[in-house]
């Protein structure tokens, strides 16, 4: 494995691979990302997540030969 090192920006969703590796532009890549700016509010935040669920089934009708109809 051979591993190189190099700053670009950014544009979009495409990072342009620099002339002096232009020999990697057509090949499978392991690609690992570093940002040395602080994160601004617009960032991506992570999804809560759901600890409990509470339902009520007290007034539910279970008919188990309907469902095993289905």
């Amino acid at each position: 494995m051979q591993v190189v090192e190099f700053e670009a920006d950014a544009k979009g969703r495409m990072i342009e691979i620099p002339i002096e590796f232009a020999a990697f532009a057509s090949k499978h890549l392991k690609i690992k990302l570093s940002i040395e700016e602080a994160a601004d509010s617009t960032s991506i935040k992570p999804a809560k997540r759901l600890s409990a669920l509470s339902i009520d089934t007290r007034s539910f009708q279970f008919d188990r030969e309907d469902a095993n109809a289905r």
